[in-house]
């Protein structure tokens, strides 16, 4: 429920007060005369925002030179989008915070400035950057004076009637960001943002004559989200006009000892508010993974996968070299998509040492252009042809009639249906071929990829594989699990089509 204060007797009166009374940046004459964007922000923050926690705690901020160089790229005329890219402990919530603050209370000359904190929930940004930017106003009797500030659930928001501002928090669904006027928006954690929230914020920023989007935040689990494709644009060199990128990252190949490249990573031990000794005691607690992730600012993928935390690590090391063998055993594994997944067709057959070798081949929708399932069955009869086929598993979804078919010509087909007791025990046989590496693989990306994107999904029958909201496909997981289950079988399906009860 709202504040029972703020009423409108005392809207009216707070504007009034707001408008009459001067403020330091009303009455200094120095203020009024600070015309660059940049150093205006810097002046307002380290005058009037108070650090909520951390280092300097109660204090006013005192911008670290890293942090000072991206505001002045940031905030330039030619610039109305930038995203910082850090670890984790170099402050970007007080900094994002900070930020919105000044935003809010700042004259703008596009009109009544409108700044949305984005979060991946309401809650999380309600806890992270907007709650810090809430603490900063509180703790600052001239903001505090100058600001209605609403608490009820859902209506969360500060008011600053004598430039009609308004700051709020907002979660990233895609149809409410498209709504949004903002004269300053910031994406909290935009590593863990899905690329079309991004999308959407960005494409509702132009109703005025100057906006200004700013993005921070740490690398995510996987490459499915708005930073990864911003840095995959940037270091492919595409020209990105009105936008400046800065990462702050150790280099790839280090080792996670290695405290230079710590120091590479972390601008904010230099500055002072962040401690090598925790950076310490994390490498000694946490695993490789995480704290690439999360100390080095390094995009790590797997941390969180069906494979456990060092899913990369894990699947990286069962490359292999292998050839097929023509007229060799071999087993195929078919997951079907045809509009939003793609179709996955995996084949594995068996090396010298008689662990199995898998490689995949995928067909990707587009929106204009749907998977044409008739390149699917000429690609399962090209492998009929090529090899000993001695089972084609899969999905009965999407692909029972095009499997009938090829039944009918002599495949040897087997119905697997996805229930979760029947994924349950060929996604557990597959985890346990990975983790004695009686698995290889021949380092297909996409196959990688939705390996690594797979997380578990449990119930009281079992489990089966899920990707998350924001993550990306899963189809070559589910074909390989399914390749991998019939060639577990030593014998030959007595039936040329089959079907699981």
């Amino acid at each position: 429920m709202s504040d029972p204060r703020y009423t409108q007797a005392a809207r009216t009166g707070a504007k009034k007060i707001a408008s009459t009374t001067p403020g330091p940046w009303k009455s200094d004459a120095d203020w009024l005369r600070i015309k660059n964007r940049a150093n205006r922000a810097i002046r307002f923050i380290e005058t009037y925002c108070k650090a909520p926690k951390g280092e300097g705690h109660g204090k006013p901020l005192r911008l670290a030179p890293f942090q000072k160089d991206f505001l002045r790229k940031a905030l330039a005329p030619n610039v109305d989008i930038a995203v910082l890219a850090t670890p984790r402990g170099n402050g970007k919530s007080s900094f994002g915070g900070a930020l919105a603050v000044w935003a809010l209370f700042d004259d703008d000359e596009t009109g009544s400035p409108q700044v949305p904190i984005i979060a991946t929930t309401l809650a999380q940004a309600q806890r992270s950057c907007y709650g810090v930017a809430l603490s900063m106003i509180r703790n600052e009797p001239e903001l505090e004076r100058r600001a209605l500030i609403y608490t009820g659930i859902g209506t969360s928001r500060v008011v600053v009637p004598f430039n009609e501002g308004e700051l709020f928090p907002v979660s990233n669904d895609p149809d409410g960001l498209q709504g949004l006027d903002p004269s300053f928006g910031l994406v909290d954690e935009i590593g863990f943002q899905p690329q079309e929230s991004w999308d959407s914020l960005r494409m509702g920023a132009g109703k005025r004559s100057r906006s200004t989007i700013i993005g921070v935040g740490t690398p995510g689990y996987d490459r499915d989200n708005a930073l990864w494709h911003i840095r995959k644009a940037v270091h492919e060199g595409a020209v990105l006009p009105r936008f400046y990128f800065r990462e702050y990252a150790a280099p790839e190949t280090c080792d996670t000892a290695d405290r230079k490249a710590w120091r590479i990573a972390n601008p904010a031990i230099k500055a002072g508010f962040l401690r090598e000794s925790a950076l310490e005691t994390d490498l000694a607690i946490t695993l490789e993974g995480s704290f690439r992730i999360f100390r080095l600012g390094q995009h790590f993928e797997g941390v969180d996968s069906w494979l456990g935390t060092n899913g990369a690590i894990l699947w990286d090391g069962l490359g292999a070299p292998f050839d097929f063998i023509a007229g060799a055993p071999t087993w195929v594994g078919v997951d079907v998509g045809i509009k939003r997944d793609s179709t996955a067709v995996v084949a594995v057959q068996k090396d010298a040492t008689g662990h199995l070798h898998a490689t995949a081949r995928f067909w990707v929708p587009t929106e204009d252009n749907p998977v044409d399932i008739s390149d699917v069955m000429q690609h399962i009869r090209d492998l009929a042809r090529a090899y000993d086929v001695q089972a084609v598993s899969f999905d009965p979804k999407l692909f029972a009639y095009p499997a009938t078919m090829l039944s009918d010509e002599g495949l040897p087909l087997i119905e697997i249906p996805q229930s979760v007791e029947r994924m349950t025990a060929v996604l557990g046989s597959l985890l346990e071929l990975i983790k004695r590496g009686e698995l290889h693989h021949d380092g297909d990306e996409l196959l990688r990829r939705h390996v690594l994107n797979a997380v578990p999904r449990y119930n009281e029958r079992g489990f089966t594989l899920q990707k998350s909201k924001s993550r990306g496909r899963i189809d070559g997981a589910i074909a390989l699990g399914l390749a991998a289950d019939r060639a577990l079988q030593t014998e030959r399906p007595s039936e040329v089509f089959m079907s699981w009860a």
